[in-house]
């Protein structure tokens, strides 16, 4: 039988937010892969879903560094890995946090082992926003109403949206509420959303002041 990559969402880190379809795509693979965004540290979707890797299964967390200049190099090195366990006959599981189709880390992979034919499927997850509203009892859109989503970066570009899902906010809180505060809308910040340390802030002060690396905003306006 051919081996097989799967790409699989684990959620926003809540254990008990995998799908049936993931834990079962992690409990036939013989090595599972997960990303970390630090040298040696450790990661989040290993974090999430450990508890449904079988006894015996290889488990390795690549560095994947954010924006740093050698990005390139180490996800070639992960690749590298990932096609020698493939060759070989295992199946092997990449973890994302979230969702692999929404910001991540393996999109870039998906593309890159497609192109060297190897057989992929991907296993989407429940995203961190759609938890994060479901923590909040929030509604992120409704009716004919489209829903924006974008980068604390791209915050400038919302124009006439009602509903908007800021993503990335680490280090640019203070921006994006000010932008959010002048546009009239009504906002809520979390961060770890289903984690340990989970946060909720809807004070503007308190956000401004906030920094975590998984965090995001929900904002909508009438």
């Amino acid at each position: 039988m051919k081996s097989k990559l799967y790409g699989i969402g684990v959620g926003p880190g809540d254990k008990e937010l995998l799908t049936v379809k993931a834990v079962r795509a992690i409990e036939n693979s013989d090595v599972v892969i997960a990303p970390s965004a630090l040298e040696g540290g450790e990661s989040i979707a290993l974090e999430t879903a450990k508890e449904y890797i079988k006894e015996g299964t290889e488990v390795v967390i690549k560095h994947f560094p954010m924006g740093k200049k050698n990005r390139v190099e180490k996800a070639k090195e992960a690749y590298e890995f990932i096609e020698e366990k493939l060759r070989e006959g295992k199946n092997v599981s990449f973890l994302t946090i979230g969702d692999p189709y929404v910001y991540s880390t393996y999109i870039h992979m998906l593309k890159h082992m497609e192109e060297r034919g190897f057989y992929v499927e991907t296993v989407p997850g429940i995203t961190s926003f759609c938890a994060a509203a479901s923590l909040v009892d929030r509604t992120l859109v409704v009716g004919d109403n489209p829903l924006m989503i974008l980068p604390a970066t791209r915050v400038k570009d919302i124009k006439d949206e009602k509903y908007v899902v800021i993503m990335k906010v680490y280090k640019h809180e203070e921006t994006v509420v000010d932008f959010l505060e002048e546009k009239g809308f009504d906002y809520v910040y979390v961060s770890r959303a289903g984690r340990e340390g989970q946060l909720i802030l809807t004070d503007k002060d308190e956000i401004k002041k906030a920094r975590d690396y998984m965090s995001l905003i929900l904002a909508s306006r009438e």
